[in-house]
């Protein structure tokens, strides 16, 4: 009795191949069905050079940021928390000597792949 009512619900559905094709019904509404893809997907086609330029960019900032915080502190030190300064200043200098081993690691590697012949 149990598996005459599995291959009644299974008839119901078309699985019949069609070439390389199967249809398949969802019956749930969270299976994914015609509905558009969800939101914008990340810019595989941008250049390394635009990745780097970007990257060099945000630690330009995080470095002027920290600076400007700086001298606010000189100048007016009621205006900016000493917290804050060691903060931005932290994140600068770690930013900096990422990007340092970064770029360390790749004239090595231009080295390495120059020294091959």
């Amino acid at each position: 009795m149990y598996y005459s009512s599995i291959n009644s619900s299974i008839s119901q559905y078309s699985s019949t191949p069609k070439g390389n094709q199967i249809g398949i019904n969802t019956t749930d509404p969270l299976h994914f069905g015609n509905t558009p893809a969800i939101g914008k997907t990340d810019d595989i086609s941008e250049s390394f050079s635009e990745v780097l330029k970007k990257s060099l960019e945000k630690v330009n900032d995080t470095q002027v940021t920290a600076d400007d915080l700086t001298q606010k502190m000189i100048y007016n030190p009621n205006s900016v928390e000493a917290h804050e300064v060691m903060i931005a200043s932290e994140k600068a200098r770690i930013s900096l000597t990422f990007t340092k081993t970064v770029v360390d690691g790749i004239i090595r590697a231009y080295r390495d792949l120059t020294n091959l012949r």
